[in-house]
């Protein structure tokens, strides 16, 4: 019998080149065709290849990265704040990510993920969660200027968006087949209206266009088309005062009627937390509710906070809210 000493030599980055020896006893007669001292040796390769690997990749895994999760309609959301911060502080690591609430709620509880998106209004799923709303959404409904109407209540709407009204006669217009249009189908708008408004119901057939701009230039070519999207402004086309119900005060759609919540058709977006932040993840929670970060939501198509929510939303994640904004 003779004693085989087998040396190996790892290299992986970026560690420094790691080697180990180990000991295999066999017969003389087997030194030029030892199957089994081979198998040994990759195998021991291997499981320290794997080892290294593993050890290299929580290496490279921050632990105060903040990681972002939620409604696919707001990952652009996510990613603007992002860039806008690491711009401010280059050494903060965030990533945005898609998959729907559901799937961020579980890993929010679990840890990994440290902020939940959602444009949903809270639930009993949420409960336990501190809510921080970042922001508001509202859709305004859009007709011709040559439109004699003015105002809608919610039912009214509801009724021309399943079909229940096709002509304008039906509301005291012309004679008119109502054309429906939608604006920005790359948001939740949609689903939205048909949960706010149509209360689950499918929406008559309307030709969807991209953006509120698109929709807008849409209606002021058509008298007799109607149109729902955000807030906007365009030559020839007008938004139409909303009633709750038939006894409530319609009200414009204003950016301040839509900030304050006092316009019917509006909701917060949402960010989630499982727990009181600190650190890095507390100081960009306090920056997305600062003027520059409500820039940034202004820019992806919500309205920004009214100064009170923003304070309420610092207090409840432990910032002093009024020296925070006095100093933004």
């Amino acid at each position: 019998m003779v004693q085989v000493q087998t040396k190996v030599t790892l290299r992986v980055f970026p560690f420094p080149p790691f080697s180990f020896s180990f000991n295999t006893v066999m017969a003389a007669s087997q030194l030029g065709c030892c199957r089994s001292h081979v198998e040994e040796t990759m195998k021991l390769i291997r499981l320290v290849l794997l080892a290294c690997l593993v050890a290299h990749g929580l290496a490279q895994t921050p632990q105060n990265a903040i990681d972002i999760q939620g409604a696919d309609t707001m990952i652009l959301l996510g990613q603007r704040l992002t860039q806008l911060y690491q711009h401010k502080q280059t050494s903060a690591i965030i990533r945005v990510h898609g998959g729907g609430i559901q799937q961020a709620l579980p890993r929010l509880r679990r840890g990994e993920v440290q902020i939940a998106q959602s444009q949903s209004e809270r639930t009993e799923a949420t409960r336990d969660l501190i809510s921080l709303p970042v922001g508001v959404e509202g859709i305004v409904f859009y007709v011709h200027e040559s439109n004699r109407l003015s105002e809608l209540s919610v039912a009214q709407i509801r009724a021309i968006f399943v079909g229940e009204i096709t002509n304008w006669k039906q509301l005291g217009g012309p004679d008119q087949r109502i054309l429906l249009y939608g604006g920005e189908s790359t948001t939740a708008i949609a689903p939205y209206l048909q949960e706010a408004v149509l209360q689950g119901a499918e929406p008559y057939p309307y030709w969807g266009k991209s953006s509120t701009k698109d929709l807008l230039d849409t209606i002021a070519q058509h008298p007799d088309g109607i149109g729902f999207a955000s807030a906007g402004i365009a030559p020839h086309v007008k938004a139409l005062r909303v009633r709750q119900n038939a006894n409530s005060p319609a009200v414009e759609p204003t950016i301040s009627n839509i900030r304050s919540r006092q316009y019917p058709v509006t909701r917060y977006v949402y960010w989630y937390l499982a727990k009181k932040p600190d650190g890095r993840l507390r100081d960009f929670c306090e920056w997305v509710f600062s003027s520059q970060g409500q820039l940034v939501v202004e820019s992806v198509g919500f309205q920004p906070l009214e100064p009170a929510d923003r304070l309420t939303a610092l207090q409840r994640i432990g910032v002093n809210g009024i020296a925070s904004t006095a100093n933004r």
